[in-house]
């Protein structure tokens, strides 16, 4: 079985797409030349992966696990030229992953001094669920990552405990609320949901379960994916959210918000970093992951 990444490419755009025609104008080829090279691509695997219509083509159920899979293989493909090409110029480049959060506000500061120990190595650093990071670690699409969840035992992944963190409850310095309020009074509060904070949700239905309550039944006005846009709406006097501490530590500083201390409610989570193990990566990624554990949290901007 033969099937080459130009094939692999087009038949993503046209998954994307929904149209062989759009893709063949886009790309400046010949609809028929895109039609053989995708037939070509079933006749090797022995499996229609496009249905065809007058309106266009839609992928079949076969055609749904080959898109899945070749996104990855696509992204390994392109990892592959740059190693590559990182070799040939002898410029390792090591890719971060790690939550939006920590991307944001805590992980620049430790990469200004990984890169002062280590010039001569390039460094991206890219925001990702745990989910997503820990398939990039298996996959070799990433180097190494920093979640905020414990990953699930597994014999071919190296996991390594960096610190802890914690989220608060943060409302604007004129918002009309007390600095300590019970837990029963977070009930009534006006909230602001994070829905890319996937961690908090677990941390609070835990103490939620105690009250026999849920998510539900907290006062959630509306929610918003996108940290940034969350903490306007604070400032903005709209109500209060559940945020990382470091996401909002220098605002707190300037007294733009301030932290709501609910009684009896603890939002700390623990920081990991996770890769395969040592002799399965590059030495420029296994200096750098030593280096991260002897300076750790405390280099956190």
């Amino acid at each position: 079985m033969f099937m080459n990444i130009e094939a692999l490419q087009y038949f993503c755009e046209i998954a994307e797409e929904k149209s062989i025609s759009k893709v063949a104008k886009k790309s400046h080829i010949s609809q028929s030349a895109l039609s053989q090279l995708i037939q070509k691509m079933e006749e090797s695997l022995g499996q229609a992966l496009l249905k065809r219509s007058n309106k266009g083509v839609e992928l079949t159920e076969m055609g749904k696990i080959v898109l899945k899979y070749s996104e990855n293989i696509l992204i390994n493909y392109d990892k592959m030229l740059e190693a590559m090409d990182e070799l040939d110029h002898n410029n390792a480049k090591i890719r971060i992953n790690a939550t939006w959060s920590l991307v944001t506000y805590s992980l620049p500061c430790v990469l200004y001094r990984i890169k002062q120990k280590f010039p001569k190595y390039g460094y991206e650093l890219v925001s990702s669920s745990n989910q997503d990071t820990l398939r990039d670690v298996q996959n070799d699409i990433c180097d190494f990552g920093i979640i905020d969840q414990k990953p699930k035992e597994d014999c071919s992944m190296n996991v390594h405990k960096i610190g802890t963190e914690r989220y608060v409850l943060v409302a604007s310095e004129s918002y009309n609320v007390k600095e300590q309020i019970d837990f029963e009074e977070l009930f009534s509060l006006q909230l602001i949901w994070s829905t890319s904070n996937h961690n908090v949700k677990q941390l609070l239905e835990n103490r939620l379960r105690q009250q026999c309550k849920t998510i539900s039944d907290l006062n959630i006005i509306f929610e918003i994916d996108n940290i940034g846009a969350i903490k306007s709406s604070i400032n903005n006097g709209f109500g209060a959210a559940f945020l990382p501490y470091v996401a909002v530590k220098r605002d707190l500083y300037l007294k733009n918000m301030k932290i709501i201390d609910v009684k009896d409610l603890d939002l700390t989570y623990e920081l990991y970093l996770v890769s395969k193990k040592m002799d399965s990566v590059s030495k420029e990624a296994r200096d750098t992951i030593e280096y991260f554990k002897q300076i750790g949290q405390k280099s956190f901007c």
